[in-house]
């Protein structure tokens, strides 16, 4: 049967009640509460001036899942049996806000997430704002806000503090906005929970969208196994690794290839919670191997420079198949990583191109490489012509790795240039633009003809520095050693025709090297 999304609203009391009643539950998979005070009263502010604060979004379920008790750091009971749950998938900070502030009939509990004193909130009468309870002015008339739905003491409240008209008008008016305000609220019913990972992951609110590990944390949770904790032990791993930033999703991608040889999210979000427990150490060590892979093959010694992240994925499935390569599977392998680093293959449908790169691997394995036929690059010549040095570029990053394969000579003093301390981090101090760029200024040149990638060259800071802004008339005959010209130029994929730089040529230098750049792709790519 097609599930159900249903829309409407709900009173903060009505809210409130459902809380109370164990209807109403924090999943698993939420983070934990982060908001600070200041964020607290800026809701209550938006909702008194009938500011949009964004729906709710509720799962209802019988699924049995592992929810956090405490909302708001209160002491609520368990859910009654048989009758559905709704957990809140979006809008948990401020659920949370509402009923932590307005709740006035409960005990609170330790909770170690936050400090439950944040909900402490008063309204000053006197000044017409809402204050934190350790900043009341003792000279002006407070409201408790957990007073606002316990009609008797707020009536109480009114008569202790003999209130005049004016300041009893005020209040009242007060409650009734919140008495009578109704948060938007969307309801997923009859879905599974494979349906709601997918709906997760497409939630875009106000909110910080939940991810498909955060699914997988409540999927595959038991009290011995946590899978937020070995998430965490595998990004150490990558951060010791300089590959720190990789997603978790691509994780997730990886470790559902090595299982079942697909990433796309559905599967994902079946995969049973034994096997992905099972297979944590095999993912964690294919991982290692991956980007050790990475790192020797290609002097990728940071994720920064990684041209597709989706690259790590059919390796990681590669390393939980196989420890070791044969040459012409190694041959093959760099084929395809030269191709789709210089192509745009992972631009869209890219959990399909994944499962075909899974394909292509286990055809890799059993010596077959066919499969290889199917990739090719798409950069022409205009466009490296025309390729702005970029790091968020991923043909720049390509481009940036080229160049450290071919394990260039300083053109300062001809030494070779460590290319594991340029691509370790990203420092534009270590790339040199061949034309200097106060050089090409004076003629008039543009910022994006000066900043193209094929001006730039892998430099150390300090030859950087002593090049500067010379004229390549200059330094090419006063600093570059003469008697290995040819040599470092070559290792640096510089046109070698003096001409271009003795006239100072910047048009015909920028188009040559472009040639010899996408000559070298053709090499590596064997296209």
């Amino acid at each position: 049967m097609k599930g159900e999304i249903t829309t409407g609203s709900i009173k903060i009391d009505r809210l409130r009640s459902k809380i109370i009643e164990g209807n109403i539950k924090i999943p698993p998979f939420q983070r934990e509460f982060v908001w600070k005070q200041e964020q607290v009263i800026e809701l209550l502010d938006s909702i008194i001036k009938d500011y949009p604060i964004g729906s709710i979004l509720l799962w209802e379920t019988k699924d049995d899942l592992p929810s956090k008790r405490n909302i708001g750091g209160f002491d609520l009971p368990n859910p009654t049996e048989d009758y559905p749950i709704n957990y809140v998938l979006d809008g948990q900070q401020r659920v949370t806000s509402i009923f932590g502030v307005f709740c006035y009939d409960l005990e609170n509990v330790e909770n170690e997430d936050y400090d439950s004193s944040i909900f402490n909130i008063v309204y000053d009468i006197t000044e017409d704002i809402f204050i934190s309870s350790s900043d009341i002015n003792d000279n002006n008339i407070n409201l408790s806000l957990r007073l606002i739905f316990d009609n008797f003491n707020f009536n109480k409240f009114i008569q202790e503090k003999a209130l005049d008209e004016p300041q009893t008008n005020k209040v009242v008016e007060i409650q009734s906005l919140f008495q009578n305000y109704e948060l938007p609220l969307v309801t997923i019913k009859k879905r599974d929970k494979t349906e709601v990972g997918i709906i997760f992951e497409r939630v875009n609110n106000t909110g910080t969208p939940l991810s498909t590990l955060d699914l997988m944390i409540a999927w595959t949770w038991i009290e011995d196994f946590h899978l937020k904790e070995k998430f965490e032990d595998i990004f150490e791993t990558l951060e010791d690794k300089n590959f720190g930033n990789v997603k978790n999703k691509v994780v997730l991608q990886c470790i559902s290839a090595i299982i079942h040889q697909t990433t796309k999210t559905k599967n994902i979000l079946e995969l049973k919670p034994q096997d992905v427990r099972d297979n944590m150490d095999l993912l964690k060590s294919s991982l290692e191997k991956a980007i050790d892979f990475l790192s020797t093959q290609f002097n990728c010694a940071s994720y920064d420079f990684l041209p597709r992240v989706q690259q790590i994925v059919p390796l990681t499935y590669l390393y939980s198949k196989t420890n070791a390569l044969t040459i012409d599977q190694s041959n093959c392998l760099k084929k395809w990583f030269w191709r789709t680093s210089f192509s745009t293959r992972y631009s869209a449908s890219t959990d399909q191109k994944m499962d075909d790169d899974v394909e292509f691997i286990d055809l890799l394995l059993a010596n077959d490489f066919s499969g290889i036929q199917k990739y090719q690059t798409n950069i022409n010549l205009t466009q490296l012509e025309n390729l702005k040095f970029s790091k968020s570029n991923s043909f720049v990053r390509a481009f940036l790795l080229l160049l450290a394969q071919q394990k260039p000579f300083d053109l300062a003093n001809g030494n070779i240039v460590d290319v594991g301390n340029a691509l370790s981090q990203y420092n534009r101090k270590q790339y040199h633009h061949i034309f200097p760029r106060a050089f090409l200024k004076n003629l008039n040149f543009t910022n994006d003809q000066i900043n193209r990638a094929v001006n730039f060259c892998i430099l150390p800071a300090t030859s950087n520095r002593l090049i500067t802004d010379k004229n390549p008339s200059d330094y090419f005959v006063n600093i570059i050693p003469q008697a290995n010209l040819t040599t470092i130029l070559d290792s640096n994929l510089v046109p070698t025709d003096m001409t271009i730089y003795n006239n100072d040529d910047y048009d015909t230098f920028y188009k040559k090297r472009a040639e010899i750049v996408f000559d070298k792709i053709k090499e590596l790519s064997d296209e």
